[in-house]
């Protein structure tokens, strides 16, 4: 089935201040919203807030407001669906960063991008008899009306909209609340936040195609797929302020099953309850994946898994240690089995847990992953419910990053895995808290892949040792209830494993056992309750076991405890023979790199930026040794008047000022001023790329673009823009020459005055 989505344009008409909820002292007091890389965006509640406000101000009732926002409590989210409003080009624009290479990303830093597209404005309030108020004095960053891409044009943000379940006149109330929004962000009526929006036509999107050619219906198989977050993910489980770094088999489950009603299918049916009800079905977590070195949008990278608790990290030397097999205290008890004395534990260099990190063994070698979060400020004024007494809140949670990417499987039977395939195929799935605006979507990365699932078993052989680890939580029962007990635990994975377990000698140590608990909880939205919360066994909890056996275990045997079909209780066994306690860390993967081909202009002006400040530091230093003050002042104003006559033409403004300092009637500061620019600009009456003379003080700067950009760049246009903003330098630079001179000669004069009174 096509489905169809729509933009929501804002064009800016004014600065804006699309708050944050961050300050930072003595600098900024409120800050805008920008993502790791410094690019500005405007987030999608603070937009549906606004809108909602409009809605109101055209006389929309408020159970028609609600069927077009949604309204807190409903079994399911319906209405308009909005995500963040990003600059026009933003996709590209944040590839090209992510990707930029080393030499680029030195000076693309998330500052000095955004000190391209912001400014920070001062405000004071002013009292009754005209003085400022003491203490008042606010710093507020704005971001700027027009595009630093295009300095004629004004910026455009553009939101993606869905729109789930409105007649066709809710509609027509959305598109009217649209046009009448006029004013977005802080201090909207002292000029800031002005714009104008629209929305654009709805466009066919067509979707992805799973090839399910040979798949049989009573055979077992294996749908793999992989989701980029385009919006940050809301995954409360344990705190209501922080999230999970994975997407839970449980909550995808949700979402397919909400997915599944939502094509007109009825829960009463027996294919929903096989579906979701009765483990026939195992959704896995979407755990976070590494493509960086994929050239394949269809294939899967690197999948990182909670880190088993065995795995540790000595604390000063940063070594990975297995914790199962007993590690050196001292150097020289590293030295006789002639291992790094980093190795050594002793002296603060205790093994530490890898707590929130992911792991994935590669060839038996390790590579460490974090998952990266943000904490994000909302504001209501929900009081009653908030129990805030002046009316209104502030508050704030942990949300997983944007556009990162997670993969996981689906297994079932193949005609189950079809009525799920058809679902998926859609493209866009939605996860988490918040789902309507700002938070939870997330997109296919490419055609998800079915294979069919492999009867093949692995053996490990009599009198080894295994490590049994769980990759996700674990829900375990026993005749009394839930349970989390350490042997209890260890005893229900041995026997559904069928392990046979060799007894160990009194004075041997235990084989390792190490758990966490943690409470599961969950919402349950057709009940608008919170579910029950129950024990589990954390991911990453590892058991060993030394076999008197030979061990087979198939792929669909790695599941312990209950509620396997929402993903709980994954399993993975590892060998753990020997006494090298050492893991060695794999080589991470080169990530490609990008050519800035969007960001090209953007890289320009940060560079221009930077030559700018270094002539300013260039011009402190030089000594022009000019005597006549007046003279001095009347050079500075020729200098003005000519790059005020020719602001966009170096070369003329250049010319003029020579015309005019031929002018001059004194042949002493006629020759004093030529010196000078003769030694620092250009010794020719006429400006020249290769005789300009203040370059040698910004040559590796300008080295650095010519090859990052101009050398790639098939732009004339580009090339011909780059040059005339570097000719543009000239008169910065010997403006900032003049204004130090005649500080000297002030303080010249200054000091003069002070020695004849004294």
């Amino acid at each position: 089935m096509d489905r169809t989505k729509q933009h929501l344009v804002i064009t800016l008409k004014s600065d804006l201040c699309a708050g944050s909820g961050y300050s930072y002292a003595g600098i900024v007091d409120s800050d805008v919203c920008y993502d790791i890389y410094g690019i500005p965006y405007i987030p999608a509640k603070r937009l549906k807030g606004c809108l909602r406000e409009a809605a109101g101000l055209i006389g929309l009732t408020e159970s028609e407001i609600e069927q077009i926002f949604g309204k807190a409590g409903r079994e399911k989210a319906q209405g308009v669906f909005l995500g963040n409003a990003y600059i026009e080009g933003y996709e590209e624009l944040y590839r090209e960063l992510k990707e930029a290479g080393p030499l680029v990303r030195q000076y693309m830093t998330s500052q000095n991008v955004l000190d391209q597209f912001t400014m920070i404005k001062a405000q004071t309030k002013i009292l009754e008899n005209g003085v400022a108020k003491d203490n008042s004095l606010r710093y507020t960053r704005t971001i700027n009306h027009y595009s630093p891409l295009d300095r004629e044009k004004e910026l455009l943000f553009i939101a993606d909209v869905c729109c789930r379940e409105l007649d066709t006149q809710a509609m027509q109330n959305f598109k009217n609340t649209v046009k009448a929004l006029r004013k977005i962000g802080l201090n909207r009526n002292r000029g800031l936040g002005s714009v104008t929006c629209r929305l654009s036509d709805p466009e066919t999107v067509k979707p992805m195609e799973i090839d399910f050619g040979g798949v049989k219906d009573e055979e077992d198989y294996i749908l793999t797929y992989s989701v980029k977050n385009l919006d940050p993910l809301v995954l409360n489980m344990d705190y209501d302020d922080i999230t999970e770094k994975y997407i839970s088999g449980q909550t995808v489950m949700g979402w397919f099953a909400g997915a599944y009603l939502r094509e007109g299918n009825s829960e009463d049916t027996a294919e929903f309850r096989e579906l979701f009800l009765k483990d026939q079905v195992i959704f896995s977590g979407l755990y976070p994946e590494d493509r960086s070195s994929l050239e394949d949008d269809g294939k899967t990278g690197d999948i990182y898994y909670p880190a088993p608790a065995y795995v540790n990290q000595l604390k000063k030397t940063k070594k990975y240690v297995n914790t199962t097999k007993q590690i050196p205290v001292r150097p020289e008890d590293c030295a006789k089995y002639h291992i790094s004395a980093e190795y050594a534990s002793g002296e603060g260099n205790q093994p530490k847990k890898l707590k929130g990190k992911f792991v994935c063994f590669k060839e038996d070698k390790l590579l460490v992953k974090e998952v990266d979060t943000d904490l994000a400020y909302h504001y209501t004024k929900k009081s009653k419910k908030q129990n805030a007494r002046d009316g209104e809140l502030l508050f704030s949670f942990e949300a997983v990053r944007e556009r990162q990417d997670f993969t996981g499987t689906i297994r079932g039977k193949g005609k189950y895995l079809k009525v799920l395939g058809r679902l998926l195929e859609q493209g866009e799935l939605r996860f988490g808290k918040s789902k309507s605006s700002q938070y939870g979507r997330c997109v296919l990365n490419g055609a998800p892949q079915i294979r069919k699932a492999e009867a093949d078993t692995k053996r490990y052989p009599c009198g080894s040792r295994v490590l049994v680890v769980l990759q996700s939580d674990g829900i375990f029962v026993n005749e009394s209830g839930y349970t989390a007990r350490c042997k209890e635990i260890r005893e229900q994975i041995r026997k559904k494993l069928k392990i046979q377990e060799k007894e160990s000698p009194a004075q041997e140590r235990e084989p390792y056992s190490e758990i966490e608990v943690k409470m599961l909880t969950g919402y349950y939205s057709k009940w608008n309750l919170r579910r029950l919360s129950v024990p589990a066994v954390r991911a990453g909890s590892a058991f060993e076991f030394e076999l008197s056996e030979e061990l087979r275990i198939s792929e669909k045997d790695l599941y312990a405890g209950i509620r396997v079909g929402e993903g709980y209780g994954r399993l993975l066994v590892m060998p753990n023979d020997g006494k090298n306690f050492r893991i060695q860390e794999a080589e991470k993967p080169a990530s490609k790199t990008q050519e800035l081909k969007h960001a090209g202009r953007l890289f320009g002006n940060i560079l221009l930026d930077e030559m700018k400040e270094r002539l300013g530091l260039e011009a402190l230093r030089y000594k022009a040794s000019m005597k006549n003050p007046a003279a001095l002042g009347r050079v500075t104003l020729m200098l003005s008047d000519s790059v005020f006559l020719y602001p966009e033409d170096p070369d003329r403004a250049y010319e003029n000022f020579c015309t005019r300092i031929a002018s001059i009637k004194t042949k002493e500061t006629r020759t004093q001023i030529q010196k000078i620019k003769n030694e620092c600009i250009c010794g020719a009456a006429h400006l020249s790329a290769d005789q300009l003379k203040y370059t040698e003080k910004i040559k590796d700067l300008k080295k650095v673009y010519e090859e990052e950009i101009l050398d790639k760049a098939d732009s004339e246009k580009m090339r011909d823009a780059f040059y005339r903003e570097l000719k543009k330098l000239w008169s910065s630079y010997l403006m900032g020459i003049l204004v130090q001179e005649k500080y000297r000669l002030k303080q010249k004069e200054r000091q003069e005055d002070h020695n004849s009174a004294g």
